[in-house]
């Protein structure tokens, strides 16, 4: 793999935007703007070494399914969650709840030897429309305008990837009897527009699959106390074709049971008993106690095992020596000089702290803002991240694999200043090489 840089498109802005990448923009505290989006820079492939990767990605997803296992037993006891809400993923886990997808974040260095694996972000994976959507069209205006040949290449199958699961999803979900309607659920908390986006593309995709679609705020989703179901907003009667409705409080309107639902929106908040939506304290308790009794809810409570930390410490005993695996430990650093603390339940770098063998510690100054019940963290051995500089500076490069109905299809790249992966970020779209 290695970094190239190009002259920025003309219009990018306007470009990014309207393929859905509404987000590129943010400040930092002291006020000044920073893109996402880097449209001057591409990381580039060779196919034997996508095929690679993809490989690697598959026996990592396939070991973490075996990790989930491992961790439902309760070697590493409740992995902070309660143990209600802990016997509700292993529930699921019995039943093998269909998934949907899922993203690694993986440290290469760009010469052939193992990817690192960071993490697994397999409940509530972002930054899907830049690597499904957005770097697809900035690969055709780059070959349009020849800059790039016309047989250049992309990893990424994403698209059609999520198409074809939403629609196996679909014939199973009418095979049950569940209907043919999926709500599509985000969580008005997010400020910046990401999950709103994300889930609207998780419509797009759905829809496409044939899928009747309705999108909702996680705060607006209502529990039916007579029928004992969770409902959708009040609509006019007979305007959805959904199979499952009930009469609403006013004449000609009904509430929509929900009997699928994508929620984009972290298990461990839901099942927490303490949410930080108003609206939503219930769905945990009301979840645990009813577990089978409504439907599907996508991604599965099983994918708890899958989003916590403490994956990583399951990984290493099972797999110990594993090239793609880096030690990992529950009860400290064991010997390690560099080395990263993580919170179990953590995202986006915050509460991450970079412990070097010189003594300094680095962090991006933000705490996630859930702590696991028993205040669990995870020592993971530092993993120089490569850098690949360019003219505004370093580039320290991770890769978001992607994962459909568990096969790799794609890659979105981030790249950072430093050590830590943060909101500062920025993408950078991929080629492979003709």
């Amino acid at each position: 793999m290695r970094r190239i840089e190009l002259a920025p498109r003309p219009d990018w802005e306007r470009t990014i935007k309207q393929s859905g990448l509404i987000y590129s923009r943010s400040l930092r505290d002291d006020g000044s703007a920073v893109e996402y989006w880097n449209d001057g820079a591409a990381y580039v492939f060779t196919l034997p070494e996508v095929e690679a990767l993809e490989k690697q990605t598959e026996e990592l997803h396939r070991m973490c399914r075996e990790a989930a296992t491992y961790l439902a037993s309760g070697e590493l006891g409740h992995l902070g969650l309660t143990p209600q809400a802990f016997e509700f993923a292993q529930w699921s886990l019995e039943q093998d709840e269909p998934d949907v997808y899922a993203r690694f974040d993986l440290a290469y260095a760009g010469d052939g030897s193992p990817a690192k694996m960071l993490e697994y972000n397999a409940d509530t994976p972002t930054g899907l429309i830049e690597a499904s959507v957005t770097q697809w069209f900035w690969l055709q205006d780059r070959i349009k305008s020849g800059a790039l040949p016309a047989d250049t290449d992309q990893w990424n199958g994403l698209h059609e990837a999520l198409v074809e699961r939403w629609r196996v999803l679909l014939h199973r979900s009418l095979s049950e009897g569940e209907g043919g309607r999926l709500f599509v659920a985000h969580s008005d908390a997010d400020i910046y527009g990401e999950d709103w986006d994300t889930v609207a593309y998780m419509r797009d995709l759905a829809g496409e699959a044939g899928w009747e679609h309705t999108g909702i705020e996680m705060k607006d989703i209502g529990w039916h106390h007579g029928a004992r179901q969770f409902v959708g907003v009040p609509e006019p009667w007979g305007s959805s074709r959904s199979v499952n409705a009930l009469p609403g409080d006013a004449p000609e309107t009904q509430y929509p049971v929900i009997r699928n639902l994508f929620k984009l929106y972290p298990w461990e908040d839901i099942v927490s008993g303490d949410d930080r939506v108003v609206g939503d304290q219930e769905f945990g308790a009301l979840l645990i106690a009813g577990r089978g009794l409504f439907g599907r809810w996508y991604e599965p409570a099983w994918k708890m095992f899958l989003s916590n930390k403490l994956l990583l410490v399951a990984l290493w005993r099972l797999f110990p020596d594993h090239p793609n695996l880096l030690p990992a430990y529950a009860d400290g650093p064991n010997g390690m000089t560099d080395y990263v603390v993580k919170p179990v339940f953590g995202r986006e770098g915050d509460g991450i702290r970079v412990h070097r063998a010189d003594g300094s510690v680095t962090t991006n100054g933000q705490e996630y803002r859930r702590e696991g019940t028993g205040r669990e963290r995870v020592w993971q051995q530092y993993h120089e991240l490569p850098d690949f500089p360019g003219a505004n500076g370093s580039n320290h490069p991770v890769l978001g694999s992607w994962v459909v109905n568990d096969e790799a299809y794609g890659v979105g790249i981030r790249e950072s200043d430093g050590p830590i992966t943060d909101y500062f970020c920025r993408f950078a779209p991929n080629i492979i090489e003709s």
